[in-house]
């Protein structure tokens, strides 16, 4: 294929991504990087509509203002990349690589230097690339298997722009105002094409993979607090019941004290603040391996894994004490909620899930039945 019939490839393949991230984002309106992906898209066909136009318009305007847009546009997918991710976009990726554009640009327009704009531009294309590679690399918590046609596909364009860097400078006299028609140029596009096919298909997959990833982790939680549901929990204490190599554990139960007088006093809206208030103080205490689950009401459980008699309840302990000194912001001063905690501590033995539960639960009754506010080590046996 000719370099003009893979360049309209290019900016129809980059058009039809562009409608399918249109009417994505029309839909989830709060995932912001679908209205990046589109414009990001939009911005890379218009650099290709001036590269098409080049013959008929000014050396400034022919070289500058597609230049301009290919590293605006690739600097729109490396912040689309940072808003998948969950960080915030930056405004320096694309003014920054725009100012070094300009500032190379124009004087070397007045000394006809058409190949310092050319290798400027690769280094720059180049360095956004990678940097969008990098990105989707770097989500690796997210076991997300998407990520790795996109990371495949900015490292081959990256390595296709450095192709063009090594070619400015070793054709520094002869690089001219419109495309070079070599084999560089033509494997250049072929790339180009691979990357923008990709890069869309594997955008569109690994945005749905995202969403079936919420919506099976959203089962799972308890949709008020954000920590897990009774099911998670019971099924994770199972799991860890049928491991024959597991050590010792502790499973934490805890039980907020007359917590009804919150939502009489102050509303339901305010019971509904304190349970998450909690939850965030519980989950601040444990560990990253450990496992809170809202058990239903004003109830909570932790499973901890691994972990010492003296550590768990030590654990335990700050918890109740966090919360007991810790301020409501709809409440008064001088109000403040308690919790009473029961703490099995064991290998579980023989005991299964509900027996291991009735047990924890009696150091639950002790801790309620001698005073609340106080955390009881229930009998491992």
């Amino acid at each position: 294929m000719d370099k003009f019939t893979l360049l309209a490839a290019n900016a129809v393949i980059l058009v039809v991504f562009s409608i399918a991230f249109l009417a994505a984002f029309r839909d989830m309106k709060r995932a912001r990087y679908w209205r990046t992906w589109t414009v990001a898209n939009l911005v890379l066909a218009s650099a290709l509509i001036f590269v098409f136009a080049r013959a008929h318009l000014p050396a400034a305007v022919a070289h500058l203002v597609p230049n301009g847009l290919f590293l605006a546009g690739f600097a729109l997918h490396w912040n689309a990349a940072r808003q998948f991710a969950g960080n915030k976009p930056c405004g320096v990726r694309i003014w920054m690589p725009l100012t070094i554009l300009v500032a190379a640009g124009l004087p070397a327009l007045a000394m006809h230097d058409y190949a310092l704009i050319y290798t400027v531009t690769s280094v720059m294309l180049s360095a956004l690339a990678f940097g969008t590679a990098r990105e989707y690399w770097d989500m690796k918590a997210t076991h997300l298997s998407s990520r790795h046609g996109l990371t495949l596909a900015y490292v081959l364009v990256g390595i296709s722009f450095l192709v063009r860097v090594i070619q400015g400078v070793a054709n520094w006299q002869n690089v001219d105002i419109g495309l070079p028609s070599d084999a560089v140029q033509t494997f250049h596009m072929l790339i180009s094409l691979i990357y923008v096919s990709a890069s869309g298909a594997f955008s569109l997959a690994i945005a749905f993979e995202q969403a079936v990833a919420e919506q099976r982790d959203a089962a799972h939680r308890d949709p008020l607090t954000g920590v897990y549901n009774r099911r998670e929990f019971e099924l994770r204490l199972k799991a860890l019941l049928s491991d024959e190599a597991r050590k010792a554990f502790a499973v934490l139960q805890f039980d907020l004290d007359h917590f009804k007088q919150v939502n009489d006093r102050f509303g339901h809206v305010a019971g509904d603040e304190a349970l998450q208030f909690c939850a965030d103080l519980i989950k601040w205490h444990l560990r990253d391996e450990d496992c809170l689950a809202r058990l239903g009401g004003e109830e909570f459980a932790a499973i901890l894994p691994d972990v010492s008699q003296e550590d768990a309840v030590r654990i335990a302990e700050a918890i109740r004490q966090s919360v007991a000194e810790a301020p409501l912001d709809f409440a008064p001063a001088e109000f403040r909620l308690t919790l009473s905690a029961g703490v099995y501590h064991g290998t579980g033995g023989d005991l299964g899930h509900k027996g291991l539960m009735r047990c924890v639960d009696q150091g639950l009754y002790q801790s309620k039945n001698t005073g609340r506010n106080r955390v009881c080590l229930a009998d491992a046996a």
